[in-house]
């Protein structure tokens, strides 16, 4: 039995002196198929099973991954792991410990309507190609691009602690790109749909009439008119473009290995290390950390580590909770362990990463915030960060936003970032919406070597103070 594989490392790497050890017996089946203006680039489907073997002896730990799932290839990748674990204990500054966590057994799987492997890969491409040509609604634009992915992973974790879980996730998106130029101007337009779940999600949509909305957008932009730099304007932010934000200074900041220090050589710290209990920003501002969301790009219930998920409180009311943990953090912190260890397949040791994260629901309506500023911008849909290695200082793009005045949407933009420190704005944060959207996010970048993983952000719309930058 496949159990037994990963019960043979634990059970070996146990006899040979580890203090404690896991491993991840992993099967992954991964699809993509990239279609850029009528003509295929890229269509992949790629298989792959392993497992990764985690040790710790001597307060360092030692992993190794293998793709050899023979006893004898097992016990030879527990050997090494061991040995590298060993030698590392004799220059760790700090032993590692573990808190404590209890010990599951239990099976789970995403509920999937649509199986990937259920609809020919044919099948798929020429619908990711009829999707492509809706985006070009006219000669203004001058590409287009879909981008789909599809995982499927079947994953048994054990431990020497007892632990037993299995979980099967299937994970689905594509991203639907459109180029325009007018003259010298060049504008682009972009979404994502994604979720936890089966192929079911593209009839859920009407992919075609979606495409020829983003090649119709990045179209209105070629119209829109440039943004002008505005020091502490009034801004609505829009659930996509708070999903950036929220991802960029409230997630990467809230992992606790980057609060330690130890992202610091090639990632960044944080601003807000040693400020847990600190009032950081305005009682309007509450942000989540969530993996139990179902249909989200980051659903999981329980971490690489065993640990079960539950919704962690990161700021509560402008007051910074916690963090996101691994057991080894948590113990430094004396906290609760929290479920924050991911890794993207069998081949990379877990690291501290976000799942779902979000700012937390208000008590206003869209068309109350809108209504109520006298002038301001709403602000829609991510484009590209630039963030500081503490995360303090932020500036984020948008791809469009609509001037505010005396309550009305007038003026459509283009060509806007905004800028602000994050404590001045958590601080400026004085009106949040109820209803909250999670987007999926796919490319979360951490560690070296670098792991992209998938996850959600997102949130209500949210109004605050930030510097506009536009064309001067």
């Amino acid at each position: 039995m496949e159990e037994d594989l990963a019960s043979f490392a634990v059970d070996s790497a146990s006899e040979f002196g580890a203090d404690y050890v896991d491993a991840r017996l992993e099967d992954h089946y991964n699809e993509l198929i990239m279609v850029a203006d009528g003509k295929t680039q890229r269509g992949v489907i790629n298989r792959k099973r392993g497992m990764g073997i985690r040790t710790l002896v001597n307060g360092a730990w030692g992993f190794l991954s293998t793709t050899d799932l023979t006893k004898k290839g097992i016990r030879q990748t527990v050997e090494i792991a061991l040995k590298m674990a060993k030698a590392s204990s004799k220059h760790v500054p700090t032993p590692v410990k573990l808190a404590p966590t209890k010990a599951y057994e239990v099976s789970y799987k995403t509920r999937v309507k649509v199986d990937l492997e259920d609809v020919a890969f044919e099948d798929k491409l020429k619908q990711i190609i009829a999707w492509e040509k809706k985006l070009h609604t006219s000669k203004k634009i001058v590409r287009g691009l879909a981008e789909y992915t599809g995982i499927k992973i079947n994953k048994i974790f054990v431990n020497s602690e007892g632990a037993n879980i299995r979980f099967s996730n299937s994970l689905t998106w594509i991203s639907l790109k459109a180029d325009s130029k007018k003259g010298a101007t060049t504008q682009f337009y972009e979404k994502t749909v994604g979720h936890s779940g089966g192929y079911e999600i593209f009839q859920k949509n009407d992919m075609e009439e979606m495409s020829s909305e983003i090649g119709q957008k990045a179209e209105s932009l070629l119209k829109a008119k440039a943004a002008k730099t505005e020091k502490n304007a009034t801004v609505v932010l829009d659930n996509d473009y708070v999903a950036l934000l929220v991802h960029e200074i409230v997630g990467h900041p809230s992992e606790a290995d980057r609060v330690l220090g130890r992202e610091a050589a090639w990632a960044g710290t944080t601003w807000w290390a040693g400020k847990i209990g600190d009032k950081i920003g305005s009682d309007h501002f509450t942000a989540y950390d969530d993996p139990t969301i179902p249909s989200t790009l980051g659903y999981y219930l329980y971490d690489d580590e065993g640990v079960k998920a539950e919704r962690k409180v990161l700021i509560d009311k402008g007051v910074l909770k916690g963090h996101m943990h691994s057991r080894e953090t948590a113990a430094i912190f004396g906290a609760k362990p929290n479920a924050g260890m991911r890794a993207i397949t069998f081949e990379y040791i877990p690291l501290i990463r976000m799942s779902n994260t979000f700012f937390g629901e208000g008590d206003w309506k869209k068309e109350e915030l809108i209504e109520e500023t006298k002038h301001g911008y709403l602000v829609s849909r991510m484009r590209h960060p630039s963030i500081d290695d503490k995360r303090y200082n932020w500036t984020i793009s948008a791809q469009e936003a609509y001037e505010i005045k005396n309550g009305e949407l007038t003026t459509h933009l283009r060509d806007m970032a905004l800028t602000s420190t994050a404590p001045k704005f958590f601080k400026s944060i004085n009106a949040v919406t109820k209803k909250i959207e999670i987007a999926p996010l796919p490319g979360c970048g951490k560690g070296d070597p670098m792991q992209a993983l998938y996850v959600g952000n997102g949130g209500p719309h949210i109004r605050g103070v930030a510097t506009i930058l536009g064309v001067k």
